[in-house]
Parts: structure tokens; C-alpha cells; sequence
């Protein structure tokens, strides 16, 4: 008997890049058989160019959009386009229904090229529109990130 049934999963907080870089070595290893496929990559709502959250993760934010629903539908649209697995889009997300609006995405390394080409994308345009969200929003950090990484 196994002491914890079900499948392993783990959480770990990446930033713009290492997303990228994390999910084509998975991919890579999987390929050389040093682990087994699938491993699935996921990110609920909790990505800030996937949701508008007026009662919390977009409270507040410089240009007034906390409830703009462009931002997750466009998130949703994009991780579509890149090639993720699988792309969500739901309403609630903790606050309740009726109170936000979020995208989420799975992407599988399964070890191949085609893999591989769908975890770049996907991996660097998820996070980089959150990146975009908040230039646009007149953030000077996201700013001065967005230039620093073209």
C-alpha cells in the first residue's frame, strides 16, 4: 500500500523565464527517460495577466481596470494560441460567483519537440502578459521590467 495514494504534486513560485526554463528541462528529462511522462504543468488563477478580481487580486490597480475582463479572456486567448494542454476560463475564484473572472493553463511535457515548442510559448507569454497588464497600467516597475527584457 502506498502511504500517500493519488498522484505526487508539487507548487513551486517561478519568475518570468524560469517558468520557461523549469518546463523545458522537465521536458528535456522526460525525453532521456530520466523521468516519466506526463508531467503536467499548471497554473490556476492566481497569474496577475489572467484575472480581473476587484475584491482582491486586482483591488485597486493605477488605471482603474481591477474589472476589466479583456486581460483573463485575452490570457485565456493567448495560452490557447501558445499551445497549452488545456485553458480554463471561470468565474469566482475565491471571492465568490459573480466577482471575478480568471483564466487558468495545463501544459504537458511529454517529452517531444512538439512539447517542448508549446512549453516556450506558453511558458514565456502566460507570465509576460501579466508583465503587460501592469506597463499598461502605469506601473514603473513592470516599466522598467518590460524594457530591461524587451
Amino acid at each position: 500500500m502506498r502511504a500517500f495514494p493519488g498522484l505526487p504534486a508539487r507548487i513551486c513560485w517561478l519568475g518570468y523565464g524560469e517558468r520557461a526554463r523549469f518546463a523545458l528541462e522537465m521536458n528535456r528529462m522526460v525525453a532521456t527517460g530520466e523521468l516519466q511522462a506526463p508531467i503536467v504543468i499548471g497554473r490556476d488563477h492566481l497569474d496577475c495577466g489572467s484575472v480581473a478580481s476587484p475584491y482582491r487580486e486586482t483591488e485597486a490597480l493605477r488605471d482603474h481596470s481591477d474589472a476589466i475582463a479583456d486581460w483573463p479572456i485575452l490570457n485565456a486567448l493567448l495560452n490557447t494560441a501558445a499551445g497549452a494542454s488545456w485553458v480554463s476560463f471561470h468565474n469566482g475564484g475565491g471571492v465568490g460567483i459573480g466577482y471575478s473572472l480568471h483564466a487558468g493553463q495545463v501544459t504537458v511535457a511529454d517529452g517531444t519537440p512538439r512539447s517542448a515548442a508549446s512549453i516556450e510559448r506558453v511558458m514565456t507569454c502566460d507570465p509576460g502578459l501579466g508583465v503587460l497588464r501592469h506597463a499598461d497600467a502605469g506601473y514603473d516597475e513592470a516599466l522598467r521590467f518590460a524594457d530591461r527584457r524587451g
